[in-house]
């Protein structure tokens, strides 16, 4: 029998790395996502979890609180169910609090993959369920896959501005290029707001760009839609944005450059920046 893990975050490409991560790792694993807490409470009332990963701070309902609703529940004492919450919120009150309120462990962001299994295996561990964590064998993680590479580099494990690589495909006559040092004029859009902007670095998973920016400052984490065109038709591709730097050495620079990383998985999206690198 599988282990149910409830994921709750109301970042939903925080979930989809999350996931995804997991169910590389541990194949047999079933997941399940939560935007906030109320949406966590009412799959928690249908369907019997083995495991909650929940952020602290959403709307509507915070981590701390579904964490004591559940210690609440018949079903889901701290004996029995593990509960581990994910924040940057690492002061000694909100430890205390968390610990107070029932907490299994507490992972503070930033953290890397690693990090985040090693978490889930000690807290199965904790409860004796390990084994319906190791009911399939591991799969094995491609090098510089997306889901690996975005996740290390979501939590913080990645501390430059420099592109994650990309997975490297061969050519017969040719060395593997993963990363293309080009010139893409073309248009950007973080929370709203449109900006003009370069793209200088491309990748089939990674966009680096200059943009100048006099009000509003991409914040790391953040979303990001970037317009591409490749034979006359236009895409607009999700990323969220990696790293944030001053491209001139002070801080009052208004030119920037920002790091993306993609988050569509969608197929026709993923031929579509095919094409275009192939053709760079």
């Amino acid at each position: 029998m599988s282990l149910k893990i409830l994921v709750v975050d109301d970042a939903s490409f925080t979930r989809d790395l999350i996931r995804r991560t997991l169910r590389k790792q541990f194949p047999a694993v079933e997941i399940e996502e939560a935007v906030n807490g109320r949406k966590a409470q009412q799959l928690l009332s249908k369907v019997q979890f083995d495991m909650v990963l929940c952020d602290w701070e959403m709307p509507e309902m915070t981590g701390v609180e579904l964490l004591k609703w559940c210690r609440e529940q018949p079903k889901y004492k701290k004996e029995d169910v593990p509960f581990v919450m994910i924040t940057s919120r690492g002061d000694k009150s909100h430890v205390v609090e968390a610990v107070q309120s029932g907490v299994t462990d507490y992972l503070g962001k930033p953290f890397s993959s690693e990090q985040l299994i090693n978490k889930v295996i000690s807290a199965a561990k904790k409860h004796g369920i390990e084994r319906k964590l190791s009911s399939q064998k591991p799969r094995e993680s491609s090098p510089g896959g997306v889901s690996s590479a975005s996740l290390d580099v979501l939590m913080g494990a990645g501390k430059t501005a420099a592109p994650v690589q990309a997975t490297k495909f061969t050519h017969p006559d040719a060395p593997a290029v993963s990363v293309k040092d080009v010139k893409i004029p073309t248009l950007v859009r973080f929370e709203g707001k449109q900006f003009r902007c370069m793209i200088v670095h491309f990748s089939k998973t990674e966009a680096t760009m200059f943009i100048k920016s006099d009000d509003v400052v991409p914040q790391v984490l953040g979303q990001a839609v970037l317009d591409l065109e490749f034979n006359g038709k236009v895409n607009r591709l999700n990323y969220y944005v990696q790293s944030v730097a001053t491209t001139e050495k002070k801080h009052d620079s208004t030119f920037l450059t920002v790091v993306l990383s993609l988050i569509d998985q969608d197929s026709d999206k993923e031929a579509f920046i095919a094409q275009l690198f192939d053709s760079l």
